[in-house]
């Protein structure tokens, strides 16, 4: 499967750290059992929205079922379907409301910022004035959806496609296994105008950086905590040295 050297996912790694996109082409691919179970969830979910299932339910065709995922052997349990469940019935009631075109699995891109920027969106719902990209999070591990680099950089890129400059943009978190403070479903909604400012103001000069002959290097200890190549780094290793962590 192909990836982007500037990934949604690791933005906030490479927009604090441009030095790491070229370093991590230097390490394998690898993944872990909470991603590829993640990567199940997300399957199950699709089959779910496309109407893959017929006449069974999710819990009956899923439940128990073991699958092969990225080299991991997944059991399937009542929580990811749950979560499949709730991520799915919320885009179904968002769609009606909106009386949107759905869209699963779409890949977004930015050229006009960087041809390195590009991902999937999990989910990306077209109304009339409104765009709605929804992730499907897995993981137990809140995460926010206010400034989620993740999220605006997929918007920006449904929004340069679907939408226009009256175009409200709705980002949604929906994450039923954590415990966020503000609940399982999150969601941030601004302007096209503003979204199209934080694409020059902030995301271009990141992607520039990290496009430079030698890029910086900012270890820290959020940034350098989920970054791949860190094993390599020198930047991390003085880091680590000179804080005795």
């Amino acid at each position: 499967m192909a990836h982007a050297k500037l990934s949604p996912s690791s933005s906030k790694i490479w927009m604090a750290c441009p030095g790491m996109p070229d370093l991590s082409e230097q390490v394998p691919y690898s993944t872990s059992r909470a991603a590829a179970e993640g990567t199940l969830t997300h399957s199950m979910a699709e089959m779910l929205m496309k109407d893959r299932l017929e006449n069974v339910t999710l819990r009956d065709y899923w439940l128990g079922r073991v699958e092969s995922v990225d080299g991991f052997d997944i059991e399937v349990n009542e929580s990811m379907i749950e979560c499949a469940e709730v991520y799915v019935n919320y885009i179904n009631q968002k769609r009606e409301e909106l009386d949107a075109k759905m869209l699963i699995e779409e890949r977004v891109s930015m050229e006009e910022i960087s041809q390195d920027v590009w991902g999937t969106a999990d989910a990306i719902l077209i109304g009339k004035k409104d765009l709605e990209i929804i992730d499907l999070k897995s993981g137990k591990f809140p995460v926010n959806i206010e400034n989620n680099t993740q999220l605006l950089i997929y918007s920006l890129g449904a929004l340069s496609r679907y939408g226009n400059e009256d175009t409200i943009v709705t980002m949604t978190i929906v994450q039923p296994r954590s415990w966020h403070k503000d609940g399982p479903i999150r969601s941030y909604s601004m302007s096209a105008i503003n979204l199209v400012e934080w694409g020059y103001e902030t995301l271009k000069p990141a992607t520039d950086a990290c496009s430079e002959d030698n890029p910086q290097y900012n270890p820290s200890k959020e940034t350098c905590r989920f970054c791949n190549a860190k094993n390599i780094c020198d930047s991390y290793k003085s880091y680590m040295g000179e804080n005795n962590v």
